[in-house]
């Protein structure tokens, strides 16, 4: 029970409250939650990538491309955060 609040803290702290400075913030306030963001991401990237290549290798073809797509994802949110346009529409 309190691991669930524990994970619900550093949810809050790491994406909701990065996402409303971003959102709502302007200056230091917007520049620190872009790079708490890209942080984040990062480290996502780095997970589906690896975890997307471990599944490739085992054969399980599906998940590895799903896995490669929501890292391809994650670079195209990083992209929007720093320049404020999006890539695909």
């Amino acid at each position: 029970m309190r691991t669930a609040y524990l994970l619900g803290i550093i949810v809050f702290l790491v994406i909701v409250l990065p996402l409303l400075g971003f959102f709502l913030g302007g200056g230091w306030v917007k520049l620190i939650a872009q790079i708490i963001l890209t942080i984040v991401l990062i480290v996502i990237i780095g997970a589906t990538g690896i975890f997307g290549y471990i599944c490739i290798k085992a054969q399980a073809r599906k998940w590895g491309v799903g896995l490669i797509l929501v890292a391809i994802i994650c670079l195209l949110i990083i992209f929007w955060i720093w320049t404020g346009k999006p890539l695909l529409i």
